[in-house]
């Protein structure tokens, strides 16, 4: 599947209304799988997972393997944009069994990741089901050792985070366990990433425009140019 294919499936499901899923958090979950069936009937593999929380609905919103980007030296127009935004992620063996969860979680490693994110494909989705936004993600393939900053954009804007607050990682590791709860519940084992929220939000195309970097204490994590 590519993101054409993508797109029209998403457009098309429910004759493009979705509104089920406004009736219940389980309405949302049963929808949410429909569509999670549709894609994956027509090829697309489930990568990863954005773990969100709207309005004090949970939900899981699914990655698949047509939007994982290269995290070094990506190009991506401007026009399939909205803007970018920086996530701590962790790679996790999801378990068959609610019991092996803990454990699970336990010894994940924090990554970091950079969403990219697109308008909105059907303007009629609810917004909790997020990967109507979602275009895809770079992820480093090295995990965070400490503080890193982002450069973006022609001006280059740079935007800190700190990772040393006692509980910055703890409350990261919080939603992965969340996640992972979910997809044992609704019945998704494998190997996955999660993307466990934005650290400052949106950063539009206005800024990211150019070159984007994370870099951290061992060099750059993730390039990419929005172009």
């Amino acid at each position: 599947m590519n993101f054409s294919e993508y797109s029209a499936v998403l457009n098309a499901f429910k004759h493009g209304a979705f509104v089920s899923i406004q009736e219940s958090y389980d309405a949302i979950c049963h929808a949410q799988d429909q569509l999670i069936a549709e894609l994956t009937s027509k090829g697309a593999v489930i990568k990863g997972w954005k773990v969100v929380e709207d309005s004090g609905v949970f939900i899981l919103s699914p990655i698949f393997d047509f939007q994982i980007f290269q995290h070094q030296g990506t190009r991506i127009s401007k026009s399939d944009l909205s803007g970018i935004e920086v996530e701590i992620c962790y790679q996790c063996s999801v378990p068959l069994l609610a019991g092996d969860i803990d454990y699970a979680v336990r010894g994940c490693q924090p990554f970091v990741g950079i969403e990219v994110i697109r308008p909105k494909i059907n303007p009629h989705s609810y917004p909790s089901c997020d990967f109507y936004f979602n275009y895809g993600i770079l992820v480093s393939d090295l995990p965070v050792s400490g503080d890193f900053s982002l450069k973006s954009g022609h001006q280059s804007h740079t935007y800190q985070y700190s990772t040393s607050a006692t509980d910055f990682f703890e409350q990261k590791k919080a939603v992965l366990l969340k996640g992972v709860q979910e997809c044992v519940r609704r019945g998704y084992i494998d190997e996955f990433f999660f993307m466990t929220g934005s650290l400052n939000g949106l950063i539009g195309t206005d800024i990211c425009e150019g070159k984007n970097e994370v870099i951290g204490t061992n060099g750059t994590l993730i390039s990419v140019d929005i172009v």
